[in-house]
């Protein structure tokens, strides 16, 4: 196998750009301090989890939130990390413990907590009380997001199974379960947190080409990034590079070309599909431009997932400035 390989610049013909919610810096600090007060993790453990500034991505992700709204959705953006770091240490039994215990606290928040609560229901509850609470959430926002939530918490077990027994799933079978872990789904539930837009237009074929577009783009881009300490973590369940590398009996350069081959057609059917937008039937005004901005923030979303991917650590530790420049990454030694 070679030690190393070289990956694209896959913002080289993506036109959307992004901006940084003002209320970041602060609430970002008073987000990670919200983690901490769990003591999920040791000392060790947190400090490396606040290195990888999940906050940054919240900041490049949600530019138009207010400061309420924004609170809830960096808590979000961490609580997604937080229950990463657990299930993927979990077997398929934890991993269904800590999806009920979530779940139960997205359906009913002010309900009484079970006693047995999971630190991920707990965590669950506070945050989804708060944003319920003080965040101007629309009904359909709310609904959406929860009914993904369950779908991403499902995929998550259904993750920890494979884990279990040591399944590699075709690549067609992966994306379908990926399209659910990557999270991305109820995420977008906050790019339009307050804005009550019917179910109709949510569900035009413009807007779920490019809703679904959006999350492959993001699982491709977030696979090729987290593939050298997931292959170094004995991690081959989870990321499509390993499972072309399985599939096709290839090396890891070929695979991630086959990746990357994939993404440009991804990019291209995002592209023209995004020029429709005008022509989506929406009679009143001011809801076009929730609509139109929603599209366009499903663009912006691909942008932060990859240049968030250079400023954590999380990917490609002190040396991810020279990989953006150099494009090239060497492979890590094997840890497990």
């Amino acid at each position: 196998m070679s030690l190393e390989y070289t990956i694209p610049d896959l913002l080289a013909n993506w036109p959307f750009r992004t901006q940084v919610n003002p209320h970041a810096t602060r609430l970002n600090a008073d987000s990670l301090a919200w983690v901490e007060s769990y003591n999920v993790f040791d000392r060790t453990r947190q400090a490396t989890f606040n290195s990888w500034d999940f906050g940054a991505f919240s900041a490049l992700a949600y530019p138009h939130l207010n400061p309420a709204q924004y609170r809830a959705a960096v808590d979000l953006l961490n609580l997604y990390f937080v229950y990463d770091e657990l299930s993927d240490v979990a077997d398929a039994g934890m991993a269904r413990f800590q999806s009920d215990s979530i779940m139960k606290a997205l359906k009913d928040p002010f309900g009484d907590s079970p006693a047995d609560e999971h630190v991920l229901g707990a965590m669950t509850r506070d945050f989804w009380q708060r944003c319920l609470r003080d965040g101007n959430v629309a009904h359909s926002s709310a609904d959406r997001f929860v009914k993904a939530f369950e779908k991403y918490t499902d995929g998550v077990v259904i993750q920890a199974a494979d884990r279990d027994k040591d399944v590699i799933r075709s690549i067609d079978e992966y994306i379908a379960v990926r399209r659910d872990t990557v999270g991305c789904l109820p995420s977008y539930s906050f790019l339009i947190l307050s804005d009550d837009i019917p179910n109709e237009i949510m569900e035009h074929p413009v807007v779920q080409a490019l809703t679904q577009g959006s999350i492959d783009l993001s699982i491709l881009a977030n696979d090729i990034h987290s593939f050298n300490v997931e292959q170094a973590h004995g991690d081959k369940n989870h990321n499509i590079v390993s499972v072309i590398m399985a599939q096709d009996n290839c090396d890891v350069q070929t695979a991630i070309d086959e990746v990357v081959r994939r993404y440009d057609i991804v990019v291209q059917d995002f592209l023209a599909v995004y020029a429709s937008v005008p022509q989506i039937p929406i009679p009143d005004a001011s809801l076009r431009k929730v609509v139109e901005r929603y599209c366009e923030l499903l663009g912006a979303w691909v942008t932060t997932n990859e240049e968030w991917s250079y400023i954590t650590p999380r990917y490609f530790g002190a040396e991810r400035q020279a990989v953006k420049e150099t494009r090239k990454v060497k492979l890590l030694p094997r840890k497990v």
